[in-house]
């Protein structure tokens, strides 16, 4: 370890004299004091409680033997400016900067100091789904989490695909569904009917558009025509230029939309 010293440094603001414990992050030596850690954190209690191996000196108590984090010496520093804030109830801080205080803390089970990161995210303007999405990946509680939801299912405008994209396939099915109950006007909560005279090539035709189909207006035309002929000449009845969406399957699921659907994803069974 004495050899690895001399690739390190001393963090300019955060290795403190009256520091007794030694964390070593991306090539940067921290010292401070271990009463938060051990007062914040079971993890760090069991750490800092394990005996010491024969021959080396108890862990974390000098440079040599510094306990080494897994993140950045930028991400630590953030989060030791928490305990060390000169400022006292000013926190000053981005979003960037608190996501890395929720995270560091979520990772290390700093419970206290989560629930302070939450706090300030909580008041600053940051888009829904950029929250939502914050909250679900550090496992912030559904208390905090719904309201958020509640305000995604219930603006005017539909999810985009980069939205999507984000929230992730689950997410995004529990909020299309519950958009979908919201709007029902079926009266049953369940689903919203489809006009009594809703052709299945109007079906065909929306479902086109929104995956970017290159089909131009006269073509739509001739389409809608044939689909209605065969129809006809159908003896089940089946529409059978559906087949044709078969190789394009990818680009469908890439789409990863599903309006209505059962009942089994609302908001109670994501809690």
């Amino acid at each position: 370890m004495s050899a690895d010293l001399k690739s390190v440094q001393r963090h300019e603001t955060y290795y403190l004299t009256g520091g007794d414990l030694h964390l070593l992050a991306g090539g940067t030596l921290f010292r401070v004091h271990r009463y938060f850690f051990e007062r914040e954190s079971k993890d760090f209690r069991e750490t800092l409680s394990r005996p010491s191996s024969p021959g080396r000196g108890t862990q974390g108590n000098s440079d040599s033997t510094a306990i080494v984090l897994d993140t950045s010496a930028a991400e630590l520093e953030r989060f030791c400016w928490v305990f060390y804030n000169p400022r006292y109830s000013l926190w000053d801080a981005s979003f960037s900067d608190w996501t890395t205080i929720l995270k560091l803390a979520h990772d290390w089970g700093f419970a206290e100091v989560k629930s302070l990161a939450i706090r300030q995210l909580e008041v600053m303007p940051i888009p829904v789904v950029e929250r939502i999405v914050t909250y679900q990946t550090y496992k912030v509680d559904d208390d905090v989490l719904v309201p958020h939801y509640v305000n995604l299912c219930g603006r005017e405008d539909l999810l985009t695909f980069d939205e999507a994209q984000q929230l992730g396939m689950p997410t995004t099915l529990m909020v299309c569904n519950t958009r979908e109950r919201l709007r029902s006007s079926s009266g049953d909560g369940l689903k919203s009917p489809l006009p009594p005279d809703l052709e299945q090539s109007d079906v065909e035709r929306t479902i086109r558009q929104i995956l970017g189909g290159s089909q131009d207006a006269s073509h739509d035309a001739s389409t809608q025509g044939d689909s209605k002929a065969a129809k006809k000449t159908q003896p089940n009845g089946i529409d059978t230029s559906g087949a044709k969406f078969h190789s394009r399957t990818d680009r469908r699921g890439a789409a990863g939309f599903r309006f209505g659907g059962s009942g089994d994803d609302d908001v109670s069974k994501r809690k």
